[in-house]
């Protein structure tokens, strides 16, 4: 049974910096070979673990961060907006520090054998973490952020060997889908303090030869939002490994998704959620367009792509943007639910611009921790000024 992805999230808190890396910059050489010979294996449902990867070049310690679903220029600009004394970002960057300064005072707790068998639990929580001390130490400069961020990842990835109730095409595994929702968070958090220099090559090796050998394999397949994110996660994990073939598999795969959905816009494995239709599609689209974003940042379009079908991104979200205000018309249950806006609105109005969508979302900014996937924080990330 797949659990209920449609409870709108909690409401947020709200504190200073300035931002630490700039421009895109790929070099040295980090061993990513290797794999887990002296961990233990995923759950025996878990899928064969992939072939060896090659040896790529790398970014080295110290380097400038590469930007997954924001540039450092971007992420400098809306720091310096928030010094400016302006809104959104003020609240933003006060709402993130004191979610990293919290997290200063806390502890991982990574667990050997994972198993998630609801919603929520330690993974999510330590991701998130991660992630938002990444973005504290790239919006202030101060590295204190950047070593709990890499106590964070390291523990994960030194304690953990084995993943329970995973696999990559059964929609019981419900790890795979909490999993591929959130583990990019350690990604983000770890390309983000790559200028501090505090994670070091062997970490930076061990944080691949982990995601490469353990979380890789169990990225659910499925169709629908389970898919989605298990390829939203694909993508992340497969640039950071430095793997081309693999990031090229993922935007192909995305397309492929694209291609089924109908000239409509409506996504097929959502709609069928009867009341909940519209937080599902919601919650596909999450993925969707945060692969497109990272997709974009590598030189690919995804964003105009029209599937076999007849649709392209831009109309599935503007079929859920037609139907917010009037859900009674909503064709495939007039009594759907309207569900809390999630990240993805910023990100899509980013690139998009549409002037009727921050009548969805805007009321919403800043949006920060709150949420249950690694697409988080995006006012600071993606937030612009609404015209």
């Amino acid at each position: 049974m797949e659990a209920a992805d449609h409870r709108p999230p909690p409401r947020r808190r709200r504190t200073t910096g300035i931002f630490a890396a700039a421009v895109i910059v790929l070099a040295g050489l980090v061993l990513v070979g290797g794999g887990l010979a002296a961990r233990g294996r995923p759950a025996p449902s878990a899928s064969p673990p992939p072939t060896p990867l090659p040896t790529p070049v790398l970014p080295k310690p110290g380097s400038p961060a590469t930007g997954y679903l924001v540039t450092p220029a971007d992420l400098a600009d809306r720091v310096a907006k928030a010094d400016q004394g302006l809104e959104p970002w003020v609240s933003a960057r006060e709402e993130l520090l004191a979610d990293a300064d919290a997290a200063l005072q806390q502890a991982p707790r990574p667990a050997a054998s994972l198993n998630i068998p609801g919603t929520e639990g330690p993974f999510v929580d330590d991701t998130a973490t991660a992630y938002g001390l990444g973005l504290a130490y790239a919006a202030t400069g101060d590295t204190q952020y950047a070593q709990q961020a890499r106590r964070y990842i390291m523990a994960w990835v030194d304690t953990t060997t084995e993943l329970v109730n995973a696999c990559a095409d059964d929609g019981g595994c419900q790890t795979s889908l909490i999993v591929a929702r959130v583990v990019p968070g350690f990604v983000f958090a770890a390309d983000l303090i790559r200028p501090s220099a505090v994670l070091s090559e062997a970490d930076e090796a061990a944080l691949r030869a982990w995601l490469h050998d353990l979380i890789l394999p169990i990225l659910p397949t499925r169709s629908g939002n389970w898919g989605d994110a298990g390829n939203f996660s694909r993508a992340v994990i497969s640039d950071y490994l430095g793997d081309g073939a693999g990031f090229d598999k993922a935007m192909t795969e995305w397309r492929s998704r694209m291609d089924a959905v109908p000239q409509d816009g409506s996504l097929p494995d959502e709609i069928r959620r009867g009341r909940d239709g519209m937080s599902y599609t919601q919650e596909a689209l999450q993925y969707k367009v945060g692969t497109a974003r990272l997709a974009e940042l590598r030189g690919t379009d995804l964003w105009g792509y029209v599937g076999t079908g007849g649709a392209s991104l831009r109309t599935a979200v503007d079929t859920l943007a037609k139907y917010w205000f009037k859900p009674e018309t909503w064709p495939w249950d007039p009594a759907v639910r309207v569900p809390s806006p999630n990240p993805m609105w910023e990100i899509a109005y980013q690139h998009w611009k549409d002037p009727a969508w921050p009548a969805i979302f805007a009321a919403d900014r800043p949006f920060g921790k709150d949420g249950h996937s690694a697409i988080r924080w995006t006012t600071l990330t993606n937030g612009i000024p609404i015209e």
